[in-house]
């Protein structure tokens, strides 16, 4: 039977989890095998996953657990894969049907015209912020309005990096802050905290991340903008071969709205998103008569591939398909089986406990949770284990130091939320990389927000800014208080 706290119940009802120096030691191998692996032998990606999992699952059996109950943890690992796998495939089928339908070369088409590069990315950003809000996810931003920016920022002839890490960034917020995520539930709830006391406690840590990422994302457009000239004919290039190729209409833009609808009146994403491809295939039988019926269907399964005379046109819009997201969903199942079999384990239980009562200051508590919330998306890959398990195991410690619950849970958004989207091998990284066509290290030094999120959160712990008792009352003038004295 497998426990809550990630150990393993054997047959004569007796816990059993691994024990802090062998938590440790299986911690260094998969931190050795991904980094030596991907950064230093440059071994392929998935390759590395499965020496990863292959060596835990040697761990696993060396410290008693029986090959049936691996086999079990691996096929959990794969049930729990299940939903994000589908909503990958969907995201597949979306890019495809919106791509031959003319849907998403209507918003590069206006984009491209209406949009300048000084104003881009910080418009873009903020676009990001308030989809992902209303619709309470930031995979769907992701996949819908996140692949229109990303074609429209190549056609500016803007570094895609620069433009995912703006995407990723309004992405974030937007799921962070969304009384619809199921992270913003789901933080407070591990955490013993209502769901708008935890949206309140988050503003002491979002409010300026979101200033200084808007400034920042506007300075770096400036940049672009000097050079606007230079790229003006390969933008009236591209525009011209939309116009050629598609039926370019504002009336295209209903679908992507339309969907966006859906996910925001809390429509499952996976369901929304189907719904937002099929509509796509409709959208392109009644406004692309040039393409034929096959070649539409076609489009959800393999992607749409246009003869474009004009490359750049090429590089936008023939990708999709399902296909086009098979390596991404590989990647994904590694991860999660990694995750799961680390977690019931109890890799990350018996390191938490250990060092969690040796952390009284409400400052120390505070750090230490968001390193944990790190550590934990490192070894499970998952943004909810590390919201979830960092959760249960600190949620006494911050009682006993008298912290508010809701300043708990707002560090575990800070840190379970955020450093799954900057961890190369997390399943959202995984995820953004896939969808967006770049590269995780690619895109986090531009990542503004997730950056900047965490190192105000530690300001806020050091100086006790936005750090509340149980009782309601600021940390700050104690804190001062005691250095008076």
């Amino acid at each position: 039977m497998i426990l809550p706290g990630g150990g393993l119940m054997s047959s004569n009802n007796e816990k059993k989890t691994v024990g802090l120096p062998m938590a440790l030691f299986t911690f260094v191998v998969v931190a050795v095998i991904m980094s030596v692996g991907l950064a230093i032998l440059k071994i392929n990606t998935m390759v590395t996953f499965i020496l990863a999992l292959f060596a835990v699952c040697v761990i696993a059996v060396c410290t008693g657990m029986s090959l049936e109950k691996l086999q079990d943890i691996i096929l959990t690992g794969f049930k729990k894969f299940a939903l994000i796998g589908m909503i990958l495939i969907s995201v597949g089928m979306v890019v495809g049907s919106w791509m031959i339908s003319g849907i998403v070369p209507s918003i590069i088409y206006y984009g491209l015209k209406v949009f300048t590069p000084a104003s881009f990315l910080a418009i873009g950003f903020i676009v990001c912020c308030i989809v992902s809000f209303f619709t309470g996810s930031s995979y769907a931003a992701l996949g819908t309005i996140g692949v229109a920016f990303m074609a429209i920022g190549y056609g500016m002839d803007i570094k895609p990096g620069l433009v995912a890490g703006m995407a990723v960034s309004g992405a974030i917020f937007g799921d962070k802050m969304s009384p619809f995520s199921d992270t913003t539930n789901m933080a407070p709830a591990a955490a013993g905290t209502g769901v708008f006391e935890h949206i309140k406690s988050m503003l002491w840590t979002i409010t300026l991340p979101f200033i200084l990422s808007t400034i920042l994302y506007f300075i770096m457009g400036l940049k672009h903008d000097a050079a606007s000239a230079e790229s003006l004919q390969s933008i009236t290039d591209i525009m011209g071969a939309l116009d050629e190729t598609f039926h370019i209409s504002i009336f295209l833009l209903i679908v992507p709205v339309f969907t966006i609808v859906l996910v925001a009146k809390k429509v499952p994403a996976m369901i929304s998103l189907m719904i937002g491809a099929f509509a796509g295939v409709i959208a392109a039988l009644i406004t692309q008569p040039q393409f034929t019926f096959n070649e539409v269907v076609t489009s959800m399964s393999t992607g749409f591939n246009g003869e474009f005379e004009n490359e750049a046109a090429a590089k936008l819009l023939n990708r999709g398909g399902i296909s086009g997201m098979m390596s991404t969903i590989v990647y994904c199942i590694f991860t999660l089986e990694l995750g799961e079999l680390m977690y019931e384990m109890g890799v990350l239980s018996a390191i938490l406990e250990t060092f969690k009562e040796k952390i009284a200051k409400p400052c120390n508590l505070i750090i230490a949770t968001l390193i944990s919330c790190l550590a934990t998306v490192m070894l499970t890959t998952s943004q909810y284990m590390a919201i979830l398990l960092p959760g249960e195991v600190f949620q006494n410690a911050y009682k006993k130091a008298g912290i508010a619950p809701y300043v708990l849970s707002r560090t575990l958004e800070d840190g379970g939320t955020i450093f799954s989207f900057l961890v190369p091998w997390s399943a959202a990284a995984i995820y953004t990389a896939g969808v967006l066509g770049v590269p995780t290290l690619s895109y986090l030094p531009y990542a503004f927000l997730p950056i900047i999120c965490p190192i105000c959160s530690v300001i806020c712990a050091i100086t006790g800014i936005g750090v509340f008792d149980t009782g309601g009352k600021s940390l700050r003038g104690k804190m001062l208080m005691k250095k008076a004295e």
